[in-house]
């Protein structure tokens, strides 16, 4: 027999249906797309991002001339390896950094957004680790010194350090995500055991070698294990190598050359297991480093006496399968650093606060076009029609020929539009068309997912204060 509820629990069984209701409208709701691909493309399965804390360009790029603050030139660091591995990638050597000190510099990295702080990595939707995860990423890294809670916090599991010592760091594995997988964990725990025998020994300098030397050995264990063991499993590795920034505050200018001399005796490994695994190396620093005259004892970066451009000014190179080949003279902002690693993996989704453009480095590019409604899309060079496509509001155009304008013409029964763009980088462009009775608009799943949210909070209170009224009564 069916049991009837009467009085106040009809009313309280009521509101939570309306609620399960409410709930389900409030899933985002967005359009169908089309991907078509227009030329080959080839794209990077996973990507590692080395930021070697302190590591200013002058000293690494071919060429240049650091110069100290009184303006004699100071020694650059003899770095074989890295220059090898020009050949293979391109090298940006004039990033221009906002704010040079380490966790604002990590912050502006990793959320494309000039004025980052700390605070705003834990905002929904800030950075490189919140898009990455929603494509199916596993977030992992590597940090001396832990660098700051909230970014150790995005990854799904990190090894760092919560000390700040170098000869006696102690270590820590935190897990934020239990579905890392165990043989993961379990590698993590057994490069947390493996410092101390690194350090054992060493003394000075050699302590600071001894330490990065571990964190890159244990950075291409990681890599080699992802790749044996979940070979389909995408991912982004982070690397926070400290030591080189240690080396110029307490070490001087010989410290902090010979402490870059040793992360790159150590980056062929490294490098060589992210080839063999489709994974993109991307090198680059949170800041740099300047010194008063070339014999300094100690160096600084943050500060009004040490501003400079050996202080704001940092290398980025990358290696991966679709970039070009070279060197970009270009000056370019940090801020530009994370649309350009999205880019590389031909990911369309926009970081929410970011005021940073991708830096046009593939030999591809690719066009998201967006319509509130569904048309027809067509693609135009000069007089020739490249591609297309009809019946959708979303389309995705990838393997253009970039560097080269084209003509994106949108049609629908009541409506034409045109808008021309020189396609140098991926591009995102937006159609709003005139719509017809019959028509369906299609918003953008996440400000109509917001907007039914704030909606439902509303009705949900209102009705709670209802239920206490009745309640009263």
């Amino acid at each position: 027999m069916m049991k009837m509820i009467s009085g106040p629990g009809i009313y309280r069984y009521g509101l939570s249906v309306f609620f399960i209701i409410l709930v389900s409208f409030s899933i985002p709701l967005t359009g169908a797309q089309t991907i078509i691909e227009v030329g080959e493309t080839n794209p990077p399965q996973n990507i590692i991002l080395l930021i070697v804390d302190g590591m200013g360009s002058a000293y690494v790029t071919p060429g240049s001339t650091p110069l100290a603050l009184n303006g004699d030139p100071v020694d650059s660091a003899d770095v074989p390896f890295f220059k090898n591995m020009m050949s293979d990638g391109i090298l940006l050597p004039q990033i221009i950094v906002p704010t040079p000190s380490t966790g604002p510099a990590h912050s502006v990295i990793i959320t494309g957004f000039s004025g980052a702080e700390q605070g705003m990595v834990e905002y929904n939707d800030a950075t490189i680790y919140d898009v990455l995860k929603d494509e199916g990423f596993l977030c992992i890294a590597i940090m001396h010194n832990g660098d700051f809670s909230e970014m150790r916090n995005e990854q799904d599991i990190v090894l760092h350090s919560p000390s700040n010592s170098i000869s006696t760091p102690s270590l820590q594995v935190q897990v934020n995500d239990t579905g890392v997988p165990v043989d993961i964990i379990r590698e993590f725990e057994f490069w947390e055991q493996e410092l101390p025998g690194y350090l054992e020994g060493a003394d000075g300098l050699d302590s600071y070698i001894a330490y990065s030397n571990w964190e890159l050995d244990a950075s291409r264990d990681i890599v080699t294990h992802m790749a044996r063991q979940h070979p389909d499993m995408k991912y982004i590795l982070t690397i926070n190598v400290g030591v080189v920034d240690s080396a110029g505050h307490y070490n001087g200018v010989d410290g902090y050359i010979s402490s870059i001399e040793g992360v790159d005796s150590k980056l062929e490994p490294l490098y060589s297991a992210a080839r063999d695994s489709n994974t993109a190396f991307v090198i680059t620093a949170d800041h740099g480093m300047a010194f008063k005259t070339p014999e300094s004892s100690r160096g600084g970066h943050a500060s009004d006496d040490y501003y400079s451009s050996e202080a704001v000014t940092v290398p980025l190179l990358i290696i991966s399968p679709n970039v070009v080949f070279g060197i970009d003279q270009g000056v370019y902002n940090q801020e530009d650093l994370a649309p350009t690693l999205l880019s590389i993996l031909d990911i369309p989704a926009q970081l929410s606060y970011s005021d940073g453009e991708a830096i046009p480095v593939k030999d591809y590019a690719d066009l998201w076009v967006s319509v509130n409604t569904k048309s027809d899309v067509e693609v135009i060079r000069g007089s020739e029609m490249v591609s297309g496509g009809s019946g959708d509001c979303m389309y995705i155009f990838t393997g253009l020929e970039p560097k080269t304008k084209y003509t994106i013409r949108v049609i629908n029964k009541e409506d034409t539009l045109e808008q021309s763009v020189h396609l140098n980088v991926d591009r995102l462009i937006r159609f709003d068309m005139v719509v017809s009775n019959d028509d369906t608009i299609v918003r953008d799943g996440r400000t109509l997912g917001r907007y039914v949210a704030s909606v439902l909070i509303f009705i949900v209170i209102i009705g709670g204060l209802l239920l206490i009224n009745r309640i009263r009564d």
